[in-house]
């Protein structure tokens, strides 16, 4: 039940992050952008701490998955809203309004470069993980492997002893 709960949220979540992708794509104000963009990180913020409490690993990983498209998408929107930002500059904005514009820009390129950058963590951390893992299976592996030569060996020499 409690895991239903949590896939229940998730899904909730996700269905708010389409929402705010949809808003984001009418407005063409960057600091209400911004905003949108604030909101949909700490949803994202949510989903990750709600998957950390689904039990089953298969959800997990379903859910995981889905995390990931969805910041992949968000990450693509925050590209292409910063783009077309810097097509629809106007030549009546006075010059500290370029300047607010540029550094909302420069922000968001930052918040994209360490979105980027997490995930480049997340993907060496799991990499590290996984080695360790292989490492661990191939000496459980090697263990088995001698011990079974020790049974083959004794079998034999049971073999022998018993025709004799």
């Amino acid at each position: 039940l409690g895991s239903r709960r949590g896939m229940e949220d998730l899904e909730e979540f996700f269905k708010d992050l389409d929402s705010i992708f949809a808003e984001v794509k009418g407005i063409s104000d960057t600091a209400k952008q911004d905003k949108k963009f604030d909101e949909a990180n700490e949803i994202l913020n949510d989903i990750q701490v709600e998957i950390l409490s689904i039990p089953s690993k298969s959800e997990k990983a379903e859910a995981k998955k889905k995390y990931q498209d969805y910041k992949k998408r968000l990450q693509s929107i925050k590209r292409k809203a910063l783009l077309e930002g810097g097509e629809k500059t106007t030549s009546n904005l006075s010059g500290l309004e370029k300047t607010k514009q540029g550094l909302n820009k420069l922000n968001g390129a930052r918040d994209m470069l360490m979105g980027t950058e997490e995930v480049g963590q997340k993907i060496l951390s799991d990499l590290v993980e996984q080695k360790e893992t292989i490492k661990r299976s191939t000496a459980t592996m090697k263990d088995t492997n001698s011990e079974i030569r020790k049974s083959h060996s004794l079998a034999d020499k049971m073999g022998r002893w018993f025709r004799a």
